[in-house]
């Protein structure tokens, strides 16, 4: 005789491009005296989880003060400086996301997150389990769980569109277009095709999700794309500027410079100093 069937309820992933955070670093600072960071420009994501004190700092022109239980997150291309009282402490956790944490254009003070204490408490685990050496793929983990805690206490509206409920990953998708094309190339018909659009509405969707037209959601792309490459590769900034179709380096340079702060050289260079 058949046993009766429990009664159950599946619940199915929803559609959307899946989010790979990379773990790069972690840090935990204590200020003893006044001190803190000139402005720079930052290259990858940074999130810093306030423990102690009053977390002063100036995101792209705009002074923030947290309290312990708040998390600030600067994306790439940031212009970010430090202001610590003595007895501030937090940890910092720098990460590299392809296709980014918010929309673009969103104001400093919406890349701050109200997580309260489970922040602290992800943050401080995670510091323990680098300095007992677990594997990079547990670190992963363990900053996707960080981010989807900060995405869930952000404000509404500036999150990119990967993180936001009920996204088809439209970001997601256009950057893997972007890395198949040849380099340089934009043929705008052949992308909303392979996206599943019409041209005028891949445009629209392309403005309301990313805050810019196609093309230059081609250039961000690009030059997010250089810096990676830069970073974690030996290549030379000509090759670099070749492999991504830049017209000239001299282009590049100045391209890239606009976006990051620094020319490619000088940009690599910082990055190996720890400077950035």
């Amino acid at each position: 005789m058949a046993l009766p069937l429990p009664r159950s309820r599946t619940v199915s992933r929803p559609p959307g491009a899946a989010v790979h955070p990379a773990f790069r670093a972690i840090s935990e600072v204590v200020a003893e005296r006044a001190s803190g960071w000139d402005e720079h420009r930052h290259a990858e994501h940074e999130a810093i989880v306030v423990v102690r004190g009053i977390y002063r700092c100036t995101l792209n022109g705009v002074e923030l003060a947290l309290r312990p239980g708040q998390v600030v997150v600067a994306k790439p291309g940031d212009r970010h400086a430090d202001h610590l009282a003595a007895g501030t402490a937090y940890f910092a956790v720098w990460f590299s996301l392809a296709g980014g944490l918010f929309a673009d254009g969103v104001a400093a003070e919406r890349q701050v997150a109200d997580t309260g204490p489970d922040a602290m408490t992800a943050v401080q685990r995670m510091h323990r389990q680098v300095c007992d050496g677990v594997a990079g793929a547990r670190l992963d983990a363990e900053l996707a769980a960080l981010l989807w805690l900060c995405a869930g206490a952000l404000p509404a509206g500036s999150l990119a569109p990967a993180f936001a409920p009920g996204s088809d990953g439209f970001a997601a998708r256009l950057h893997a277009a972007f890395a198949a094309l040849p380099p340089g190339r934009l043929p705008v018909a052949q992308l909303a095709a392979r996206l599943g659009l019409s041209p005028r509405t891949f445009e629209r969707r392309c403005r309301a999700e990313l805050g810019c037209g196609p093309a230059r959601a081609h250039s961000g792309w690009r030059l997010d794309r250089a810096a990676e490459l830069l970073r974690s590769t030996d290549r030379p900034v000509r090759a670099v500027s070749d492999d991504l179709g830049f017209a000239n380096p001299f282009h590049f340079s100045r391209a890239f410079a606009r976006r990051f702060g620094a020319a490619p050289a000088v940009w690599r260079e910082r990055i190996g100093s720890g400077r950035i």
